[in-house]
């Protein structure tokens, strides 16, 4: 009978993990494609579009295909009664190539009843290869980067249009030459005051590859009212984490340009697909439908919201002092304060002082032992995916980069081994050291404590990903503490825990995988830090259950 219920447990454990994790990786394609409603953004017609574009490489160096797309996107422009101006620069200095080229950037605007814009920018050039990065290979089509930001521009405008928005306020649209080449449009175009004079909110869209949901995935400093926008998104999709890394990293879009020149807004691009980035395969048969819908669920709501409230007539509405902390958890977006976030590291302590008590630990230092094996078991493992990047990119013949190893062979399979290596460990360390989890309540407010305090030094460090820590902490502490009030009435209060492993998994999955998408397998330490969190967080949770 007892083994018939343990059975029975396991099998409820398992259900519960396996549906969380599959609504955590659903959530990477949130939007489902419209092809009738043309009151929103329709991926006909956005895949017309990009038909149109991608027929053939057009960098600022295949003149005639380069001057074709900024043709189209001329007579399209015009055909949505807009009156699109070209700024033309000569000789600019291409440091790539130590030549000099002409750029003709691309601008348009709608006036609304206030002088306040919220601007849409892309770029129309396609990119040839860049020496420094192997996986590239000349003959771009550029049907993702750029055409889903340019259909994404062109389907927003004309769904505003048809759907007589009320235009309180106006829409500055600035389609940049020569990004590919060192952000040379972008670079000029900020030269020119009388285009961004008045914007007040920003949209960069990009694509490095060709699938994925199309992450919000940079901001501009003190972005808690500029993220308050974004959330009229139908589908938001972005971790306050994102921005803070991205910061790190020695990359560039146009944005980058904008944020030097303190214009506010946000970076939108899908991250998955790289093996296509800046390749012949970037061509309009790659493409995914989910993730270029998914552009325009976000864009449209934006757009709409800001140019039909009042309230936008003011830059003080997109104004703040601070940056705020946010994740998705399935389909739901999750924002708050740095303020609140003080609050629920208050909660947790709280919380460890009571377990503390209520565990009646005789030993501290038995708790401290567990928060030590946490550390170090994740600096081991980080250590070891380390090493084994690094002959992995050995036995494909790839130069190591920590930020920039795509093209490896079952790089997903490695991945999700080492994950599974790190789970059967960690689960073998723990059973051994707790001496078959007989110090259970030691081992659950051990790794409390190893969460509260990493959330901590994140808090002050990268506080946009202090939410990895944090979040899962209080739902585990909160979780707990019932658990032990309870307890006495029934053993089967337990299985309340079951509700922080589903929702640990449903945030930990997709973060994990787009990790792995954003760094590339050389970054497989950094992901595996990360996956360790997740890890530690669900068994903490798993060893209560009776």
């Amino acid at each position: 009978m007892m083994k018939s219920k343990k059975y029975i447990s396991y099998a409820i454990i398992l259900v519960v993990l396996i549906i969380s994790s599959i609504i955590g990786y659903n959530s990477l394609y949130p939007s489902k494609e419209n092809y009738d409603d043309n009151t929103k953004v329709n991926v006909s017609n956005q895949m017309n579009h990009i038909k149109e574009i991608a027929k053939e490489p057009h960098s600022i160096f295949d003149k005639e295909a380069h001057e074709d797309v900024r043709n189209y996107l001329i007579k399209e422009l015009k055909a949505l009664d807009l009156d699109p101006m070209l700024y033309t620069y000569k000789d600019v200095y291409v440091e790539r190539t130590n030549t000099k080229e002409n750029l003709e950037n691309i601008y348009a605007e709608i006036k609304g009843k206030n002088e306040s814009y919220i601007m849409l920018v892309t770029h129309y050039d396609s990119s040839r290869a860049k020496t420094e990065r192997y996986a590239e290979k000349d003959g771009s089509l550029g049907a993702a980067d750029a055409g889903y930001g340019l259909s994404t521009i062109l389907e927003t405008i004309r769904a505003i249009k048809e759907n007589n928005v009320t235009l309180n306020n106006g829409i500055k649209i600035l389609i940049t030459d020569g990004e590919e080449y060192g952000l040379l449009g972008a670079k000029e175009a900020v030269k020119e005051k009388e285009i961004f004079k008045n914007v007040n909110y920003l949209i960069n869209l990009e694509a490095r590859g060709t699938k994925g949901p199309a992450v919000m995935f940079e901001t501009s400093p003190n972005n808690s009212s500029i993220v308050d926008l974004y959330n009229y998104s139908e589908k938001p999709f972005s971790y306050s984490i994102t921005p803070e890394i991205y910061r790190l990293l020695p990359n560039g879009t146009d944005f980058t340009v904008f944020l030097e020149n303190n214009i506010p807004g946000i970076n939108i691009s899908v991250l998955d697909g790289l093996e296509n980035y800046h390749t012949p395969n970037d061509k309009f048969e790659s493409l995914n439908e989910k993730s270029l819908q998914h552009y325009g669920d976000q864009v449209l709501p934006i757009v709409s919201e800001f140019v039909s409230n009042e309230k936008y007539a003011s830059k003080d509405a997109l104004t703040s002092d601070d940056d705020s902390i946010f994740f998705i958890i399935g389909s739901v977006f999750v924002k708050y304060s740095k303020m609140i976030n003080y609050g629920l590291l208050a909660a947790i302590l709280f919380s460890i002082i009571f377990l503390f008590k209520t565990f009646k630990i005789k030993n501290i230092l038995t708790t401290v032992k567990y928060s030590l094996l946490n550390l170090l078991f994740t600096i081991l493992i980080a250590g070891l995916s380390y090493g084994i990047s690094r002959l992995v990119a050995v036995m494909n013949g790839r130069p190591f980069k920590l930020t920039y190893l795509p093209l490896i062979k079952f790089e997903d399979a490695i991945t999700l081994g080492v994950i599974c290596l790190a789970i059967i460990g960690y689960i073998l360390l723990m059973r051994k050291v707790s001496d078959k989890f007989k110090e259970r309540n030691e081992l659950v407010l051990g790794n409390i404590v190893f969460l509260f305090i990493i959330g901590l030094i994140l808090t002050f460090v990268l506080p946009g990903g202090s939410y990895l820590l944090v979040f899962p902490a209080i739902i585990i502490a909160i979780g707990t503490m019932v658990v032990e009030l309870l307890k006495y009435k029934s053993r089967k209060v337990s299985y309340v825990l079951l509700i922080p492993v589903a929702l640990i998994t449903i945030l930990y999955v997709p973060t994990v995988y787009l990790f792995n998408c954003a760094l590339t397998f050389g970054a497989l330490c950094a992901t595996m830090i990360f996956a360790m969190f997740g890890i530690i967080s669900v068994i903490t949770c798993l060893v209560q259950i009776d």
